[in-house]
C-alpha cells in the first residue's frame, strides 16, 4: 500500500538523520464503509532497548489537551461543567484575582490571560502528587496571568491544569476517571489510552518509550510523564500524563472526524463543531489547533480546515474532514535532547508526503 510505504520510508529517515530514535505512526483513513488503520513503527525504543512495534506506547504529551477538553464539553453537555461560567465559581480562590472572571470557554480556548508556561515544580515543597502540593500548585497559578494578552491567544498549559483541577470539583471525581468514563471508555479505548500514574500495573511501561533525563527527579524516565509539573502534580493533569500507541490515538481522531460527518457515535457533531471552531487571533481553537497559514507543522497539502495537536516529547495527531483522514505520529524525540528540535522540519514533510500518497 502506497501509505504504508511512505509511512515506513519517513520514519526510516528519521531515524537515520536523528530526528528521534524510533517512531510509530498509523493513519486513520475513511473507505467502504469503515475506517481503516495503517500503522508502521520503526528504530528503537532506545539505546540497546527493543525496536518500535507499532503498540509502542508513547508518551502522548500534550495530545492530552484535547482528551481534557472533549472530556469537558461532554460534561458541559450533560450540565455538569459549565463553559460559560466564571472560573471563579468553581475555583473560589481565584475570587479576588483577575483570572477569576474569565469563564471556561476562554481557557480551553488558551484565550484566558493566563501565562504559558511556569516551572512550579522547582521551588514545589511537598510530596509531589499530594493534596498539599496540587493545593500549593493552584495557589501559584491564579496569579500568572497577563492583561494585555485576554482575548489574545496565548497557548497556556496553566490554563489545562486549572481545567484538570475544575473538572475534577465539578464532577466530583479525580480526572483520570473522568476521562476514561466520558471519552476513552465510551470510544472503546478504555485502558489503551490512559494516565500512566494511574495504571496499578507496571508490565506495559516494558514497551513504553523512554523520553530521557529529568534533572529535577534525577532518573531516566520510562513509563513516567516526562512533563515535570505534571509529575509535581501526581502524573495526572489536564495539559499532560496520557499514554498509548498510535493506533488508538488514531481512533480518536477518527471518532472526531465522523461526528463531523453525522455518523452516530460517542460524540456529537455539535460537540465537535464547536470544539473546532475557527476564533479570533489565532489558530487555537478549543483542545485543538487550526493549520497555521505559514510554515504549519501539518505541511502545506492538509486542508485549510483541518485540526490537530502537537506533543513537546514528539507526537501529533491531524484531523482532515473532507479527505476523512487521520495522521498520527508519535516519537520520544526528547530522548535524544529536549532541546532537539530536528521534529520541526521533519513534521510538514512527513505530513505532506501522507497528502501525497493518499491523493494519489
Amino acid at each position: 500500500m502506497r501509505i504504508e510505504r511512505t509511512l515506513r520510508e519517513q520514519l526510516e529517515a528519521g531515524c537515520a538523520e536523528g530526528v528521534f530514535p524510533g517512531a510509530s505512526a498509523c493513519v486513520g483513513l475513511w473507505e467502504g464503509g469503515a475506517w481503516t488503520y495503517v500503522e508502521v513503527g520503526s528504530g528503537k525504543l532506545g539505546k540497546g532497548l527493543r525496536p518500535v512495534a507499532v503498540d509502542t506506547v508513547y508518551d502522548l504529551a500534550s495530545l492530552t489537551k484535547p482528551w481534557v477538553a472533549t472530556t469537558a464539553l461532554r460534561l458541559h453537555q450533560s450540565g455538569v461543567f459549565a463553559l460559560d461560567a466564571s472560573v471563579a465559581d468553581l475555583i473560589p480562590e481565584a475570587q479576588d484575582l483577575p483570572i477569576g472572571d474569565r469563564n471556561w470557554e476562554e481557557v480551553l480556548s488558551h484565550r484566558s490571560g493566563l501565562e504559558a508556561w511556569v516551572a512550579f515544580y522547582e521551588s514545589l515543597p511537598f510530596e509531589s502528587g499530594s493534596e498539599a502540593a496540587r493545593a500549593w500548585v493552584l495557589a501559584e497559578l491564579l496569579p500568572h496571568w497577563d492583561r494585555g494578552t485576554v482575548g489574545s491567544p496565548v497557548y497556556s498549559d496553566l490554563g489545562y491544569i486549572l481545567v484538570g483541577l475544575a473538572l475534577e470539583r465539578a464532577a466530583g471525581a479525580p480526572l483520570r476517571d473522568l476521562v476514561s468514563r466520558e471519552v476513552s471508555a465510551p470510544l472503546g479505548l478504555d485502558h489503551e489510552v490512559f494516565f500512566g500514574a494511574a495504571r496499578g500495573d507496571q508490565e506495559w511501561k516494558t514497551h513504553c518509550a523512554p523520553t530521557g533525563w529529568s534533572a529535577w527527579r534525577a532518573r531516566e524516565l520510562r513509563g513516567e510523564v516526562h512533563d515535570d509539573n505534571c509529575a509535581a502534580l501526581g502524573g495526572v493533569a489536564g495539559h499532560a500524563g496520557m499514554f498509548g500507541p498510535a493506533r488508538t490515538v488514531a481512533r480518536f481522531g477518527a471518532a472526531q472526524v465522523s461526528a463531523l460527518h453525522g455518523r452516530l457515535g460517542a460524540l456529537d457533531e455539535e460537540l465537535v463543531q464547536h470544539a473546532i471552531l475557527a476564533r479570533p487571533g489565532g489558530t487555537h481553537r478549543l483542545g485543538w489547533d487550526g493549520k497555521a497559514e505559514d510554515e504549519s507543522a501539518a505541511g502545506s497539502l492538509i486542508d485549510a480546515d483541518a485540526f490537530g495537536h502537537l506533543g513537546f516529547t514528539g507526537t501529533s495527531i491531524w484531523c482532515d474532514p473532507r479527505r476523512q483522514l487521520v495522521t498520527v505520529l508519535l516519537t520520544n524525540r526528547v530522548a535524544v535532547s529536549d532541546d532537539n528540535a530536528a521534529i520541526r522540519r521533519f513534521r510538514p514533510a512527513f505530513h505532506d508526503a501522507v497528502m501525497r500518497a493518499f491523493d494519489r
